[in-house]
C-alpha cells in the first residue's frame, strides 16, 4: 500500500512541476521506513508550501491554509509502531530582482494568448506618409495594444525556460524588466487625442531607455547557462528574443519620430516633396553608393586610430544609383559589421604584429578629437563625401571590394576580402550566441561587464561608445538577426588561408513581414 501511495505521490509531482514552472522540490526524510511524507512544493516567491493531496484515506488531512508560515506535512503512521512526523522549516527563496510574477499568469495569459499582428516596411510608409490627426491618434492605439502583446509571448519564452537558467540573475534582470512593462503598458487607457498621445509616447521613451541594458544583459546570461541547454536552444531564444526587441523598437520609435514631427508646425509628409525621403524612421530613397561608403569610411577611419596604418580600400562596383526604402540603421549596421570585420582581418593577416593591439577608449577619443581639429580631416565620423576612391589613400593590403546587385523585388550586397578566411572550428560557430567564435570564452564574457547598455547602432561605434578594440563576438549573429527581420537573408563563404564573401539580400519592395520566430 505505501508504495502505491508513492508512486501517486510521484506522478502528481510530476504534472504540478510541468503545469507551473520555476518551481522549487524539497522532500521531507523519514524517519521510519514505516512512514510515509509527503514532499512540499516551494514557489519562488512565496514562502508557503502547496502540500500534496493525503497519502492515504484513512489519514484525511486538509491542505495548509495560504496565509499559514508553517504548513504541516501529512503521514500515514503504522498501528503497531509509533513515529513523529518530521518538522519541516519553510524553505523561502525569492527570484532576484523578480516579485511575485508568475501569481499573474491568468492576466498575462489573456496578452499571450493574442497572435501578433506583423507589419510591412510598406505600410509604416504609406500609413505615415499623409499624417493626420486622426491617423497619428489611430496608430498610436495600435502601438498600444501591440507591445503588450509582444512583450508577453517573450515573457512566456522566459517562464519555459528551466528553472536553473530562469535564476540567473542577468536572465531575471531581463525577465523583470519584460514584466514591468509589460504592466505599464497594459495599464495605458485607450488613446483620444494629441496630449493622451504625448504622454503615451513619454511612457515609451522611458522604457526604450530602461531596455538598453537587455542586449548586455542577456548575453552574459545566456554566456553564464551555456553548459545548462544545447547550443541551438539557447540561440533560438536569443534570437527569438532580439527580432522581437528590434520589433517592438521599430513600432515605437516610428510612433515617437511621426508624434515629433507633427508638433513641428507644417511638417507633412508628402506635401510637395518636403521630407518625403524620411516617413518616420523609414527612409523612402536609401542610395546603395552612400550607406556603403558612409559605413566603411567609419570602418576605415575607426581601423586607421586603432592600427596606426592606412587601412585596405574598398572598392564598391555594380548598380550604385539604385534607391530603395528600409530603416537606415539596419542596414547601416549589417554593412558596418561586414566591413569592419573584413578590414580587421585583411590587416591581421598581412600585418600578424598588429593582431593582438590594444588601446583605450580614451586614447582613441583624443586622438579623434585632434584630427577632427585638424584643417585637412573631416569634422565627424559622419562623412558623406566619397574618400574612398581619393588618390592620396593609398595602402599596403589588398583592397576589398563591395559589388551591389539590383533586381525588380530584391537587392544584394556582397563584400569579398583577402584575410585569411575563417577556420574550420570557428566557422561552424559563426552565428552563435551560445559558442563565442573566440578560443578565450571568458574573455570575451568579460567583455560585456564594459557595455553596460548598447542599442545595436552604429552610432555607437561612431561615437565610441562601444571601443573598437572591444570583441564582444555578437556582431555576426547581430546582423542576421537585423536581416531575417525584414524577411532577408546572410550568408558567409570561405576559404580558409585566402579570403571570405559575405552575401546580404534584403527585400527592395518593403512588402515582407516582419519575422519574429
Amino acid at each position: 500500500m505505501t508504495s502505491k501511495v508513492q508512486n501517486l505521490n510521484l506522478r502528481w509531482l510530476r504534472q504540478t512541476q510541468l503545469r507551473y514552472p520555476f518551481t522549487k522540490v524539497q522532500t521531507v526524510s523519514t524517519q521510519s521506513t514505516q512512514t510515509t511524507s509527503a514532499e512540499q512544493i516551494q514557489f519562488l516567491h512565496k514562502s508557503t508550501a502547496i502540500p500534496l493531496p493525503p497519502s492515504s484515506p484513512s489519514s484525511p488531512s486538509s491542505p495548509s491554509s495560504p496565509s499559514s508560515s508553517s504548513p504541516s506535512t501529512p503521514s500515514t503512521t503504522s498501528s503497531s509502531t509509533t513515529s513523529s512526523t518530521t518538522s519541516i522549516k519553510p524553505f523561502v527563496r525569492y527570484r532576484a530582482y523578480s516579485p511575485q510574477h508568475f501569481y499573474n499568469n491568468r492576466t498575462l495569459d489573456q496578452y499571450a494568448h493574442q497572435p501578433v499582428n506583423t507589419i510591412t516596411l510598406r505600410q509604416l510608409i504609406v500609413f505615415g506618409r499623409n499624417i493626420t490627426k486622426e491617423r497619428l491618434i489611430k496608430s498610436g492605439n495600435y502601438v498600444r495594444t501591440e507591445l503588450p502583446i509582444r512583450l508577453a509571448h517573450r515573457i512566456r519564452d522566459f517562464q519555459n525556460l528551466p528553472f536553473i537558467i530562469g535564476t540567473n540573475p542577468h536572465v531575471a534582470m531581463v525577465y523583470d524588466l519584460y514584466w514591468s512593462a509589460f504592466e505599464k503598458l497594459k495599464k495605458i487607457p485607450v488613446i483620444r487625442d494629441i496630449d493622451d498621445n504625448d504622454e503615451f509616447c513619454d511612457t515609451v521613451k522611458s522604457l526604450l531607455k530602461e531596455h538598453l541594458v537587455v542586449i548586455p544583459q542577456l548575453s552574459m546570461g545566456i554566456s553564464e547557462c551555456s553548459k545548462h541547454l544545447p547550443p541551438h536552444q539557447l540561440d533560438k531564444f536569443m534570437n527569438t528574443m532580439l527580432r522581437s526587441r528590434i520589433s517592438r523598437r521599430v513600432l515605437a520609435e516610428q510612433q515617437i519620430t511621426l508624434t515629433e514631427s507633427w508638433h513641428d508646425h507644417g511638417y507633412i509628409y508628402g506635401a510637395d516633396g518636403f521630407n518625403d525621403d524620411y516617413i518616420g524612421i523609414v527612409s523612402t530613397k536609401c542610395n546603395v553608393k552612400d550607406i556603403v561608403e558612409r559605413c566603411a569610411y567609419m570602418s576605415r577611419k575607426i581601423c586607421k586610430l586603432t592600427y596606426n596604418v592606412e587601412p585596405p580600400e574598398v572598392f564598391v562596383d555594380g548598380h550604385l544609383d539604385t534607391t530603395f526604402a528600409y530603416i537606415p540603421d539596419h542596414i547601416e549596421y549589417i554593412l558596418y559589421e561586414l566591413l569592419s570585420n573584413s578590414i580587421r582581418s585583411v590587416i591581421e593577416k598581412h600585418s600578424p604584429s598588429l593582431k593582438n593591439i590594444s588601446i583605450s577608449s580614451d586614447i582613441l577619443q583624443k586622438q579623434l578629437f585632434q584630427n577632427q581639429n585638424s584643417p585637412k580631416s573631416t569634422k565627424s565620423l559622419n562623412f558623406t563625401t566619397s574618400l574612398l576612391s581619393d588618390k592620396n589613400f593609398s595602402s599596403q593590403y589588398p583592397p576589398i571590394s563591395v559589388t551591389v546587385c539590383s533586381s525588380h523585388t530584391d537587392l544584394c550586397f556582397r563584400i569579398s576580402d583577402q584575410g585569411g578566411g575563417i577556420s574550420d572550428d570557428i566557422y561552424s560557430n559563426l552565428w552563435s550566441f551560445a559558442n563565442p567564435t573566440t578560443s578565450n570564452n571568458k574573455s570575451k564574457f568579460e567583455n560585456f561587464t564594459k557595455v553596460p547598455q548598447m542599442a545595436a547602432t552604429v552610432q555607437e561605434y561612431e561615437k565610441l561608445m562601444i571601443p573598437p578594440t572591444l570583441n564582444l563576438g555578437i556582431g555576426l549573429p547581430m546582423s542576421k538577426v537585423y536581416v531575417e527581420y525584414w524577411g532577408g537573408g546572410l550568408k558567409l563563404l570561405t576559404m580558409d588561408g585566402y579570403g571570405s564573401d559575405a552575401y546580404v539580400k534584403i527585400s527592395r519592395l518593403g512588402n515582407k513581414e516582419e519575422n519574429l520566430e
